[in-house]
């Protein structure tokens, strides 16, 4: 079996809330292995409760060096791990999820490292191995380490289980291959078993307003419009983003100064012959929100019954609760008036990691964070998802499967290179979900230079666009990679005919999402029917030759121009620029 060839195992054990371990007497975990897949369950065969912590399904010494690379998802989008065992590493820009979001950190875990769902090792001259939750309907699956020790955990949240009953746990494989693509590829398949995936006649494109209209107004979305119906009518659709409402919480209340209400707006974008889509971020709520002040006690509590607030976030923002029926009714309500009075096809859900973070009390105190979550995102779905496209954004990633179309992979993008390589290297480790799971969202494109004026700390700044040409050229080239949904943010009647028509290409052409020869994520390819396309990317501060094995001869060109570049054989070399990206069409000779 392999997890016992990885983990030299202790074997299980249920922790409670009191900080002892159970007796297997009184609760212990049944597993039952088919082949490489594992179903468990938690037993109390006591007569007496239990408040369990958590259900360690492995825990003990790794026959791997703390020197061995892994990777590891984490629990919302805005985190990822990489580096090695001994040196773990956090991917993104936010900082942990327990530091930023604050997930747990308790006595049994606050020494240790912690991934969520799914990690890959890839120990020296061994197949790479990956151990994953293949479901995700009420527990958050744990993978913890340090050096060379690991836990493989379900967290249970303390809740109490009763005489005689039993829990099942969430779905589990261990698999390894030489090819780390078959490894997802047979992930999302298992994935798919236990969710399946929402299907979507396309993959969406449009033009996002949060990247290039601040502050929004009904006037620049007007504009916008025009530019997609008279120089791009293929990016479809206006996405109005966050900024329209009045406050967080009050979605059907627009902000005094957007110069129309919400119903008129969508309205005037589809005279234009351009459909509107829509926002809502639905678990988040501002304190200075009507639904605040009306209802408080829809959200998330402390002890005490006071509104819950440990959120990662110095804003006073606090959650809604998923499993109140008055709040699912909310939902329900808002996506409706949305759908059938504005005629919206297409809702981004944003913030989505706030309807399931830890602590407080809800409605149904027998809920876990998971259910709540789900429970407010079907609510949602339920009523508007049979004929709308829903895009998830900022979410929890493996509660919210088999509820979305598309799915956000990135962090925002802004117009520096810290931003545009960050996403990169993001969007590249997820480019195994899309199509898989759900279409990924890379987040926009941007093309041109455009200075952006916000807020922070409620002083006016100004965003500077920072890029190089060659680093639009690697932008571009990763978007062209993740083969996912494309959102234009740049304003359109001012873009180039060029970027206009990089734009038509790029929707033209997308669908497949490159598969990278290794993690240096330099060389991607995806295999067309007659052709290959080649995605370079040069990482580096310096100018280098860059090489890609071939198997045979190829007439080589430039995807964006259409350039020939000559004939290669048995591998393609091409010098690139610092920052820079290159998109090859290879044509057999």
């Amino acid at each position: 079996m392999l997890i016992v060839s990885v983990i030299k195992t202790s074997g299980s054990s249920i922790r409670l809330s009191d900080g002892t371990v159970a007796a297997e007497t009184d609760v212990r975990i049944e597993q039952e292995w088919h082949g490489d897949r594992l179903k468990a369950r938690v037993v109390n065969t006591s007569n007496q409760p239990f408040r369990i912590q958590e259900a360690v399904l492995f825990a003990g010494e790794l026959a791997l060096k703390p020197e061995t690379p892994f990777y590891g998802e984490g629990f919302m989008m805005l985190c990822q791990y990489e580096g090695t065992l001994a040196s773990p590493q956090l991917l993104g820009a936010y900082g942990t999820d327990w530091d930023f979001f604050r997930l747990p950190r308790t006595r049994y875990n606050e020494h240790l490292w912690t991934v969520y769902n799914l990690i890959q090792l890839s120990p020296e001259h061994q197949d790479p191995i990956l151990l994953a939750f293949t479901s995700c309907n009420r527990f958050v699956g744990e993978f913890r380490f340090k050096d060379n020790y690991m836990e493989i955990v379900m967290d249970t949240e303390g809740l109490e289980l009763e005489p005689g009953q039993s829990w099942e746990l969430e779905s589990f494989i261990a698999i390894s291959s030489p090819d780390p693509h078959t490894l997802y590829e047979r992930l999302a398949g298992d994935i798919q078993s236990n969710h399946p995936r929402k299907t979507y006649p396309e993959i969406p494109s449009g033009w996002c307003s949060y990247y290039c209209l601040r502050p929004m107004n009904a006037l620049g979305l007007y504009e916008n419009a025009r530019g997609i119906a008279e120089r791009i009518p293929e990016l479809k659709r206006i996405q109005i983003d966050g900024g329209y409402e009045a406050h967080n919480g009050d979605w059907l209340i627009p902000r005094a100064s957007l110069g129309a209400d919400m119903k008129t707006i969508c309205e005037g974008i589809r005279a234009e012959g351009v459909e509107a889509a829509g926002y809502i971020s639905p678990f988040i709520v501002s304190t200075e929100s009507n639904l605040f002040k009306e209802h408080p006690d829809w959200l998330v509590r402390d002890e005490e019954g006071n509104p819950f607030n440990e959120i990662g976030r110095k804003r006073e923002w606090y959650m809604l609760d998923g499993t109140h029926p008055e709040v699912q009714n909310y939902l329900r309500h808002i996506s409706r008036v949305m759908h059938d009075e504005w005629g919206i096809r297409y809702f981004k859900l944003d913030f989505l990691a706030y309807g399931c973070l830890p602590g407080g009390v809800r409605y149904d105190p027998k809920a876990t964070r998971v259910e709540a979550f789900r429970q407010g995102m079907k609510a949602i779905v339920d009523e508007v998802g049979h004929d709308s496209f829903i895009l998830g954004c900022n979410a929890p990633f493996w509660p919210i499967l088999g509820l979305i179309h598309g799915n956000r992979v990135t962090n925002d993008i802004f117009r520096d290179w810290k931003h545009v390589s960050n996403n990169a290297r993001e969007l590249f480790y997820r480019n195994w979900q899309h199509d898989t799971l759900w279409y990924n969202d890379p987040d926009v494109i941007v093309l041109e230079s455009l200075d952006l004026t916000g807020r922070k700390n409620g002083e006016v700044v100004i965003k500077k666009s920072t890029l190089t040409e060659q680093e639009f050229e690697f932008h571009k080239a990763f978007i062209a990679a993740s083969g996912g949904m494309i959102l234009s943010g740049d304003l359109l009647y001012q873009l180039s005919e060029s970027n206009i028509r990089v734009l038509k290409k790029l929707i033209a052409d997308t669908g497949k999402a490159a598969r990278f020869d290794d993690t240096s994520f330099t060389v991607g390819r995806i295999q067309q029917e007659d052709h290959l396309t080649l995605c370079l990317f040069n990482w580096e501060d310096e100018g280098r030759e860059m090489h890609a094995a071939l198997e045979g001869t190829y007439r080589v060109s430039d995807y964006w121009t259409d350039e020939e570049l000559g004939e290669f054989s048995g591998e393609i070399h091409i010098r690139m620029e610092p920052h820079a990206g290159r998109v090859l069409v290879c044509k057999p000779a």
